[in-house]
């Protein structure tokens, strides 16, 4: 196995610029949804990680204003071992990274954590038997917070305590998020048997815990169970989740979500993407996946949240010739009003010889969005059986914010939202006014209408947010013509 021929990559605006970080030989980077393998200190700079060889880990840091440290990272593992994701402690700057891996024919997870920030020489913690899978955030005390499954199970871990989230599966649907200045900290995991998708929220670091919320029964629309999991970032309290549905069978057609629980109604569409059925996908990949999600944190008080999403995206026009598989781009969109509404899809990359996979967008960004991703020079996964080992760049992405500027923003019905079929609950007056507590209701676009000025609305869906026990309920109904 040699090291390929490396392609100029095209990006679309002349102040993007790419670095080749370091190479890896492994296609499949993530199991489940996109975890954190890029973070960004704004005080000392940017940390990344991925995966290489049997077990191998690697690490590179670029300091502030500087050129990253390594050419091609460091390995930061004596030992064979399977790689979570990495946070950084907000209070001294060193990089921690989450792993697991088989001992005496028991699973234990471990950390490691670097001597000085970017310094790369990490020293490792083991922590606990039992869990696999294991994902690391540190938050607003720079204390360490874990995720791990156990018997189909995602459970939260700390130094100090463990709690029972719910039911998952056997396989890395998960995800987590800290935020590092509140005390505010969420769990993102998606059943594996039904596809659901579901949200658990702390407020204090994990001392107590809010009921679980559904957040499948919040999508009004039938793409509503999710593959992989989902990503989010933390504001101060209020978590902004990205989400990449479908509808449970067809995975060439994706419909992506932005979900905030503070928001009212608290889901709003993003774009929907279908590949051609004639066209062939990757295992273990869907048309659009895998999106992660930034904020400009600069504003993160404000009910005016600036919101980034960064996914891999395949292309139907850019087939490799040797797998006959779909190559994939980076693609992004932007919200400039808390995630109530996305400009355009923006194409981040331009299509060549190489299938660009795995991307992670920093949760922070400030004037440039940081982009970390996987140049496949063979698409499809070896390591699922499709295509053979190749030796890939790493590479690190800056985009300037400003590309989103002057971005058409079209409303849902504009983007080809695809609603759920009609349904038999029609929309009366009587109907309404048999309803008890509080409720509200909202059109298509998330716009708040009157039920008394129900003669003067047109036909059409209309979305009914209930209050229950376990947070808000969005159920759609019809108003006939």
């Amino acid at each position: 196995m040699g090291i390929g021929f490396l392609l100029i990559f095209a990006i679309t605006t002349k102040e993007s610029h790419i670095d080749t970080i370091g190479w890896a030989d492994r296609d499949r980077q993530f199991l489940g949804p996109a975890v954190r393998y890029l973070a960004y200190d704004t005080l000392r700079g940017i940390h990344a990680i991925y995966k290489n060889g049997y077990g191998e880990i690697r690490y590179n840091f670029k300091p502030k204003g500087e050129n990253w440290r390594w050419n091609e990272g460091i390995i930061i593992n004596l030992y064979p071992r399977n790689l979570g994701c990495l946070d950084y402690n907000v209070r001294n700057g060193k990089a921690m990274i989450s792993a697991d891996y088989l001992k005496r024919g028991q699973r234990l997870i471990s950390y490691f954590i670097d001597s000085v920030p970017g310094q790369g020489s990490f020293s490792e913690v083991t922590f606990l038997y039992g869990p696999q899978y294991n994902l690391i955030g540190a938050g607003y005390y720079g204390l360490p917070k874990f995720a791990g499954i156990m018997n189909d199970t995602l459970y939260y871990y700390s130094a100090f305590s463990w709690y029972k989230l719910g039911e998952s599966g056997p396989f890395p649907r998960h995800n987590l998020i800290v935020s590092k200045i509140s005390t505010r900290l969420g769990y993102i995991w998606a059943n594996s048997n039904t596809g659901e998708l579901f949200f658990r929220e702390s407020p204090d670091n994990g001392n107590s815990w809010y009921q679980t919320k559904n957040l499948s029964e919040n999508v009004p629309s039938n793409f509503n169970r999710s593959l992989f999991g989902a990503s989010a970032v933390l504001d101060s309290n209020r978590i902004h989740i990205v989400l990449d549905l479908y509808d449970g069978k067809n995975r060439g057609r994706v419909q992506l979500w932005h979900y905030c629980p503070y928001d009212t109604p608290p889901v709003h569409f993003i774009c929907e993407y279908s590949l051609p059925d004639t066209d062939r996908l990757g295992a273990h990949t869907a048309a659009i996946d895998r999106p992660s999600i930034g904020i400009d944190r600069r504003r993160c008080r404000s009910p005016e949240n600036i919101l980034y999403v960064a996914w891999e995206q395949f292309d139907p026009q850019n087939i490799d010739p040797k797998t006959g598989i779909a190559r994939a781009d980076i693609w992004a969109s932007a919200s400039f009003d808390n995630g109530r509404t996305w400009s355009e899809p923006l194409r981040l990359t331009q299509p060549d010889e190489t299938s660009k996979r795995f991307p992670y967008l920093a949760e922070v960004v400030d004037d440039t969005l940081h982009i970390l991703y996987f140049a496949d020079q063979e698409a499809g996964s070896w390591e699922l059986g499709e295509g053979e080992r190749r030796l890939n760049p790493v590479i690190y992405l800056r985009v300037p914010k400003d590309i989103f500027i002057g971005q058409g923003i079209k409303s849902p019905e504009e983007k080809g939202l695809s609603l759920k079929p009609m349904i038999p609950t029609i929309f009366t007056g009587s109907f309404l006014n048999s309803l008890t507590g509080n409720f509200s209701l909202y059109d298509k676009s998330g716009r708040m209408v009157s039920p008394e000025n129900f003669p003067h609305l047109p036909a059409g869906v209309y979305f009914l947010q209930i209050p229950t026990t376990s947070g808000q309920r969005v159920k759609p109904i019809v108003k006939p013509k």
